[in-house]
């Protein structure tokens, strides 16, 4: 039997993920400033049907770490990689008032006009093309206008943080230092990740040719 553990991957860069660990909560936000202007339509016009004052979102990925998703959603090197216990994160959100959590849903144009939707599938909908990021997202309803909406959670849900494969080497042990020094945080583990450059793989390969 494995024992690896399931995880939802949480991009982010070091500066957010200070302030997360150091307040020991999540935060959704308004998902307006996102990139995929079909994702903003899709979540102002569930909102404004559901006469809603508050939509909040937070997005997550099931998909193990890979060159595109550094790239796309921690691109520099102060990029970290948030590896949240898959049933431990679960739990906790689902135990919010006011929050949803479900896998986003991937749909192509023609299957879309095709399809039935129920209104309540509209904020875990996106276009087939980002298949490959295995979303999971968190949103947040209220009759109440909230700017963002915070969710206190314990550290020991969160399996270990990954450091940008292109953070400088010998930045690594300082940045790991500033992470541990966090109050509850000193037995967190953090590596950098060899997405980059991998020791086991090169030698593997060398061996081989």
């Amino acid at each position: 039997m494995s024992n690896k553990v399931e995880i939802f991957n949480r991009y982010t860069d070091v500066t957010a993920l200070i302030d997360i660990l150091s307040k020991k909560r999540m935060v959704l936000l308004n998902p307006n400033s996102w990139d995929d202007n079909n994702d903003v339509y899709f979540m102002a016009s569930y909102k404004e049907k559901k006469k809603l004052n508050t939509l909040l979102a937070l997005c997550f990925t099931t998909k193990y770490e890979t060159y595109h998703h550094w790239s796309v959603f921690a691109p520099s090197s102060s990029g970290v990689c948030i590896r949240y216990k898959k049933s431990e994160l679960k739990q906790c959100l689902n135990a919010v008032d006011g929050v949803k959590f479900k896998p986003v849903i991937y749909k192509e144009i023609k299957a879309l006009q095709d399809s039935k939707l129920a209104l309540s599938d509209v904020p875990f909908l996106k276009r087939y093309p980002y298949k490959d990021e295995e979303e999971y997202r968190a949103i947040y309803e209220s009759d109440s206008t909230h700017v963002i909406k915070e969710i206190p959670f314990d550290i020991s849900i969160i399996d270990r943080i990954v450091l940008s494969p292109w953070l400088p080497d010998p930045l690594v042990e300082t940045v790991k230092k500033i992470i541990k020094d966090i109050d509850g945080c000193e037995n967190l583990q953090v590596f950098k990740t060899t997405l980059l450059s991998n020791t086991v793989w090169k030698n593997t390969l060398e061996k081989l040719i």
